[in-house]
């Protein structure tokens, strides 16, 4: 089976993180929102599994191994899992009845 696995690659809490301190300042501060930001890259991963549970275990053992996230630094989590349709990307953006 297919699955689409949607993965979030963040800097870990205490670690600086400046794109999300500058979309903080240059956004949300100049609106008068005081929130925290914290950027990060989402990935989806489209893989075969026999199971929701070993997706979710290769595509993080795959991001680690391919270094898209620092261990030290980084947290690589999944968002969620799903069984892989072909269009199911583009009905999810609304480009696909």
């Amino acid at each position: 089976m297919k699955f689409s696995v949607y993965l979030n690659i963040a800097y870990k809490p205490g670690i600086r993180d400046p794109e999300g301190d500058t979309i903080k300042k240059e956004l949300f501060s100049r609106a008068g929102l005081d929130v925290d930001v914290r950027a990060g890259k989402c990935l989806v991963l489209t893989l075969e599994a026999s199971s929701e549970d070993e997706a979710r275990e290769k595509a993080v053992r795959l991001a680690w191994d391919l270094r898209l996230g620092n261990p030290n630094i980084h947290v690589i989590e999944v968002v969620r899992v799903l069984l892989w349709e072909p269009d199911a990307e583009l009905r999810e953006r609304g480009l696909r009845g």
